[in-house]
């Protein structure tokens, strides 16, 4: 087994970094030294309960050192994205039951401090799930207590999937709540990463209300920073233009080629390249004319974080990076400087 930091804090992070399995072998060059928590992510947890590890036993190691050495937990994030996946696990006892031992296996690895859900239908699940996952989170919490663990989870921003009420939702020890994706890949429209827009699902007051009505505490809550974004082709220059096609990844700087050969868009680097442009909430973008349409390319940056984090800051809330490893800490460690000072 490895070793490392095991036991679960009683208080919640206040500066939480995913550690993205693709990027593991940089993680020397990850701002730790700002975070308080990791989450390795992810397991991919399969419509039989059994779960991919991306090979997390082996690529932790070195983190795992770290974090022993510096006092830092890590948890191992565990995924179930679409409400198809959902369902078939969920009303499937003999699922229920593998998941459930595969979350034992690694609650029994000595380097992991918790678990940490990331639960995603974007759609309405099926209510025999819902009740099916209540009852197998129930279980999993006595477990976990039992081991010592700590339990987190992701919240998203999704007013259909609706796993958690307040009674399941009590049993978490800290949320991550989705703010960004206000337009993802396979948005519509061209637009921010993150938007206070109430017209938006993921605007960041729609967003935290749904934690409010399941009477979680600000104090238990992390607001999700992205350190990525979106680059669309559209059928104007101008945001809230109508998308042709899927969108592409953008990271914030550049990252390592022998980690992500395939995803070597810079937005800061094409944003210099086409002259940076901003929306009525400060949100870079850049766009050009090519080959019959337009190109944008939206992401997040100091001057729109602090703007559109402002009134949730002093306020309780923590923040969580997502994924660590594409800022080259323009964004990390600045942006928790300015959250930590006085307001």
């Amino acid at each position: 087994m490895l070793t490392g930091a095991a036991a679960a804090p009683q208080t919640a992070p206040r500066a939480l970094g995913y550690v993205p399995w693709w990027m593991a072998a940089a993680w020397r060059d990850m701002p730790l030294a700002h975070l308080d928590r990791l989450v390795l992510f992810e397991v991919t947890v399969q419509r039989d309960g059994g779960v991919n590890d991306n090979d997390w036993p082996g690529r932790a190691r070195e983190i795992a050192a770290y974090a022993r050495e510096h006092s830092v937990p890590i948890d191992v994030a565990l995924t179930v994205h679409g409400a198809g996946v959902f369902n078939e696990i969920f009303r499937n006892a003999r699922a229920r039951l593998a998941l459930a031992e595969q979350c034992k296996r690694w609650m029994d690895e000595s380097f992991v401090a918790g678990l940490h859900l990331d639960v995603e239908g974007y759609a309405v699940a099926d209510k025999a799930a819902i009740a099916g996952f209540r009852d197998w989170l129930g279980a999993l919490d006595a477990n976990r207590k039992k081991a010592q663990k700590g339990l987190s989870a992701f919240f998203p921003a999704d007013d259909q999937f609706t796993p958690y009420d307040p009674a399941s939702a009590a049993r978490v020890d800290h949320w991550v709540a989705q703010i960004y994706d206000a337009h993802s890949v396979d948005a519509k429209k061209t637009g921010p990463v993150v938007t206070r827009s109430p017209a938006n699902e993921v605007g960041i007051r729609r967003s935290l209300a749904r934690l409010e009505r399941l009477r979680i505490a600000r104090s238990a809550i992390l607001l999700s920073v992205p350190l990525y974004g979106w680059e669309w082709r559209a059928a104007a220059a101008t945001p809230g233009a109508r998308i042709i096609g899927d969108g592409r990844l953008l990271t914030y700087a550049e990252t390592p080629a022998r980690l992500m050969p395939d995803d070597r868009k810079v937005a800061t680097d094409l944003a210099r390249q086409h002259g940076p442009r901003r929306d009525a909430e400060h949100t870079p973008y850049y766009s050009y004319a090519d080959d019959g349409a337009w190109v944008q390319g939206w992401y997040e940056d100091m001057e729109s974080l602090t703007g559109k984090l402002a009134p949730e800051r002093g306020r309780g809330y923590g923040l969580a990076f997502f994924p660590l490893g594409y800022d080259r800490n323009a964004i990390v460690e600045p942006l928790l400087r300015w959250w930590r000072s006085p307001t």
